[in-house]
């Protein structure tokens, strides 16, 4: 299951959107720093409404969505990297994720002290990053000091040489993702583990007032704006007041769906569809460029092992035309081998031998 962690400066709004987006397990929120120490978790089923209309065509009761995992993770500050404010505890818990959900205030609520004398977004991002480079620097100078006593096998001497190269452009200021590298470089890297490594989908948590305004702006970095407290009162209505609300706001869904599309889009993962034997239908999700020999050991190792062909469709086309026996006889459903690459809702049905 994907971990996306939510990071940024306290205050910002991190567990107000935690419990906007986790139906149970809410996390506490307050006006003061520090309100959460120890991580909040939650998992969320992907809202997919191709799905379910394909449960529905097929005439199937069992749905399974697919989940995502939230870690709503305590606000870092200054000097975090040398344990200030628990630091160094929530930046390990950042380690853990996938990509990185990083909120940053931009509501003028006086109630809820921000950290600083003001509310600058740009000034607030910059810290919460420079704290995840300071942290990378420290973190690879002792795995570099491990890897020269320790360094044994061809891989060890590969990592040692690829640690020195990236170490410097590091020490200037530059993101470990920014950094240019080969392809094979690029893998060995995520050995490393560093933050500055991850992903990230910046969130600009907005007064209500603003929802109907342009996305808000972080330097050149593209943002999703919403405002989390109202996220978090929509999530307690019943679903027909949301829909109500959302209509008032000019809004054409929750930010749930808005932000697990953006955290799908960063980390390049597409969903296909299984309707295994008219029983169940069910969502998987893998990387972008899976081949559906791949894309069947996710369902089970040994579809992967006796694995014959695959027959693969269009969620869209396939409910347009009402039912699989009629795509079959238009032909609208493509015979492929195992290195056939699965799209985004692709409807696969896998052949296997004995």
């Amino acid at each position: 299951m994907l971990k996306t962690g939510i990071v940024g400066l306290p205050n910002a709004g991190k567990s107000t959107l935690f419990n906007a987006l986790v139906e149970k397990g809410k996390a506490q929120t307050g006006k003061h720093p520090f309100t959460t120490i120890d991580k909040n978790m939650g998992v969320v089923p992907v809202p997919d409404s191709a799905l379910v209309d394909l449960a529905k065509m097929a005439e199937i009761k069992k749905i399974t969505q697919t989940t995502i995992g939230f870690v709503d993770i305590a606000g870092l500050v200054k000097n975090a990297h040398q344990g200030e404010g628990l630091g160094n505890q929530f930046l390990a818990h950042i380690r853990e994720v996938d990509l990185i959900l990083h909120v940053v205030r931009f509501f003028s609520d006086e109630t809820v002290p921000h950290i600083h004398t003001k509310i600058d977004p740009q000034e607030d991002v910059a810290i919460v990053e420079t704290e995840l480079l300071l942290s990378d620097i420290a973190s690879l100078k002792k795995q570099l000091e491990k890897l020269k006593k320790d360094k044994k096998t061809k891989e060890d001497e590969q990592l040692e040489t690829l640690g020195q190269k990236i170490l410097p452009p590091l020490n200037s200021g530059k993101m470990a993702k920014d950094i240019p590298l080969s392809k094979e470089e690029k893998e060995l890297t995520k050995l490393f583990n560093l933050l500055t490594l991850k992903p990230v989908v910046y969130i600009t948590n907005v007064d209500e007032k603003d929802l109907k305004n342009p996305e808000k702006l972080i330097s050149d970095k593209p943002t999703l704006s919403l405002c989390a407290k109202f996220e978090e009162e929509l999530a307690l209505l019943p679903w027909t007041e949301q829909r109500q609300f959302l209509k008032t706001y000019e809004l054409s869904r929750s930010a749930i769906e808005s932000v697990i599309d953006r955290c799908y889009h960063a980390l390049d993962i597409v969903t296909f569809y299984t309707i295994a034997g008219g029983k169940e239908a069910r969502a998987w999700t893998i990387k972008k460029g899976t081949s559906t020999l791949e894309a069947a050991g996710k369902i089970h190792s040994d579809f992967a092992k006796h694995f014959i062909k695959a027959e693969i469709i269009p969620v869209n086309l396939l409910l347009s035309l009402g039912s699989w026996p009629k795509a079959q006889q238009l032909g609208k459903i493509a015979l492929v081998g195992r290195d056939h690459i699965v799209a985004d809702k692709d409807v696969i049905q896998f052949k296997i031998g004995a």
